[in-house]
């Protein structure tokens, strides 16, 4: 049996010449294991019309127009009635020892026995040899999971391992996301691995000279996406570009290596991908097919920094500010309170917008409601008399919030904008 597989994705037009003659290649490959061929189609031409610059954001004043058309990958991967395929599983050997790096199939939930594995194992033979790849499989009935060496595969499937292998490794968006513009001219191939300190150190000085750039950006632009200037400067190819070249300055390798130490010591909490970024952390170079994650260590990183600065601020403003408590009961109707807007934003829920509004009495209490009428416009620092009735008490942070519906808001008094008191009228 075979599971049918269906992928589209939208490329630029002048793609497609070069697309179609990868996916020539592969099925050549996929003909001599015995596998079904994959079929390429296209429909859908279109334009996609951008007025900002992808990168800077920017306004424009005469649109980008890019010509895309709907690329469609359909493919079968032989299966065995009741199991589906959960990932592909690959060892690597680093500095600190083993690395299991998880290909995950899209949605599929790997358990943490898995996620935190350093060898390969096959549940099916048990014999304990030196595996490099394999893969993990559900049963649908149990909801059991069973790890299948890749040379166990046609054992446990009755068919040919290598072919499974391929097929069930295939992503059609990595394969798109791998095409640039220069490849549709020429041919190339990467080598295996690089120091993931090289590489964080040639993406920093690429972000640095032309911004970030992900896939999705390069696909829809056609321009060069990030990891791809990183790929072109690990490997230049003929005739590139003076201006295509960056420096690694010390700043550069300084970055690198903070961002090593960091994933080396981060607990991912269950999340795949900041455990695969710890795993190649731990690894401290890069196999090739995990060139994009490397990357995105860059991005991810300064992220996170962000966050641990923000929180750190808003810690020490908290430190400053008096408790918030809750106000009132559940239902009651609160009149003409003197509240300060700290938090306006419009938010998209499941019935439309709504605008959240956040305010702060002169105690310190706060309110919050979700407003999706058209009459009250608020910014951050105006100073009103909220009228609400009391919907339910939160805690958000560490901190006690008063949820309010069907609000009434009026300008405050002249004589009560000074005013450093709460009130309840």
């Amino acid at each position: 049996m075979t599971e049918k597989i269906v992928e589209s994705i939208d490329i630029p037009a002048y793609k497609v010449s070069y697309l179609t003659k990868k996916i020539e290649k592969m099925n050549r490959k996929a003909l001599k294991m015995g596998c079904d061929p994959l079929v390429l189609t296209f429909d859908n031409e279109h334009v996609l019309e951008y007025w900002e610059h992808p990168q800077t954001g920017h306004k424009l004043t005469s649109p980008i127009i890019i010509e895309m058309v709907t690329a469609t990958l359909t493919y079968n991967i032989p299966i065995i009635e009741g199991y589906e395929l959960v990932a592909k599983l690959d060892i690597f050997h680093g500095e600190d020892g083993n690395q299991v790096l998880i290909s995950a199939v899209p949605d599929a939930v790997v358990p943490e026995k898995w996620q935190n594995a350093t060898s390969i194992q096959c549940d099916h033979c048990g014999w304990n040899r030196n595996r490099h790849h394999s893969v993990l499989l559900r049963e649908i009935e149990t909801n059991e999971y069973k790890e299948v060496g890749s040379t166990c595969v046609k054992d446990f499937f009755g068919l040919d391992p290598s072919g499974f292998m391929f097929m069930a490794s295939i992503k059609f968006h990595g394969i798109v996301g791998g095409i640039k513009d220069e490849d549709c001219m020429k041919g190339g191939r990467r080598i295996y691995s690089y120091p993931l300190n090289y590489v964080l150190g040639y993406a920093s000085a690429v972000i640095n000279q032309f911004g970030w750039a992900s896939k999705k950006y390069a696909y829809d632009f056609g321009g060069n996406s990030t990891c791809n200037r990183v790929w072109d400067n690990l490997e230049p190819y003929r005739g590139m570009p003076r201006s295509e070249f960056v420096q690694i300055s010390d700043e550069d390798h300084a970055l690198a290596d903070k961002i090593i130490e960091y994933y080396k010591n981060l607990d991912p909490e269950g999340n795949d991908y900041l455990l695969n970024l710890v795993k190649l952390a731990k690894l401290n170079y890069v196999p090739s097919k995990f060139m994009g994650f490397a990357v995105s260590m860059i991005n991810s990183y300064k992220n996170a920094m962000e966050k641990i600065e923000y929180k750190k601020k808003q810690d020490e403003e908290r430190a400053n500010e008096p408790e918030s408590n809750y106000v009132g009961v559940i239902g009651e109707r609160l009149k003409d309170v003197r509240v300060e807007v700290t938090f306006a934003k419009e938010i998209e829920t499941m019935y439309g917008m709504s605008t959240l509004y956040a305010f702060k009495d002169a105690l310190g209490n706060i309110f919050k409601t979700f407003y999706s009428g058209t009459s009250i416009e608020l910014k951050n620092g105006d100073v009103v008399l909220l009228t609400g009735t009391i919907k339910k008490h939160n805690e958000y942070q560490g901190r006690k919030e008063t949820m309010l519906n069907r609000i009434i808001v009026k300008d405050a008094p002249e004589e009560l904008i000074a005013v450093e008191e709460f009130a309840v009228a």
